[in-house]
């Protein structure tokens, strides 16, 4: 029988979540690699197939796309008010999502984001009230827009 906690280790403790937190921090300094990662992220986004009554999925690309306004409002100098640490674990994240090798490979049908899922949680664990600051802030801007 698996045990989900045990599985959850194995994906924090992989080679593959370490190479993602490795390259975030030097990703976080170089902006030219943050606008590439950012563009990743969009395109498999917006092209990965799922059903949308999967309640799961849905809120994983939900967290992701949160993840990616963050990240990209950052570095766009629109939002400063988060600490430069949060940042980085918005791009272990990332850098987790649009690897193509990761601990659970994404090309298996139905089972493929799991561990992409379990990292975006992890890091959502460690920065949920910055990123619900955020999203209170671009709540609050889009309504000032409005007007």
């Amino acid at each position: 029988m698996i045990n989900p906690s045990q599985v959850a280790k194995d994906i924090l403790s992989s080679e593959y979540f370490k190479n993602a937190r490795q390259n975030a921090q030097i990703y976080s300094n170089d902006i030219n690699k943050i606008e590439e990662i950012l563009l990743q992220v969009d395109y498999k986004l917006n092209n990965i197939k799922f059903d949308e009554n999967e309640e799961k999925v849905v809120e994983f690309i939900s967290n992701m796309r949160n993840l990616y306004k963050l990240v990209k409002a950052y570095y766009e100098e629109e939002y400063k008010c988060i600490n430069i640490e949060s940042i980085v674990w918005a791009i272990v994240a990332i850098n987790y999502f649009i690897s193509p090798v990761d601990f659970i490979p994404d090309s298996m049908k139905n089972v493929g984001y799991i561990d992409d899922m379990i990292v975006v949680y992890f890091v959502l664990s460690n920065i949920k009230c910055e990123l619900d600051d955020f999203l209170i802030w671009e709540k609050n801007r889009e309504n000032v827009f409005a007007l």
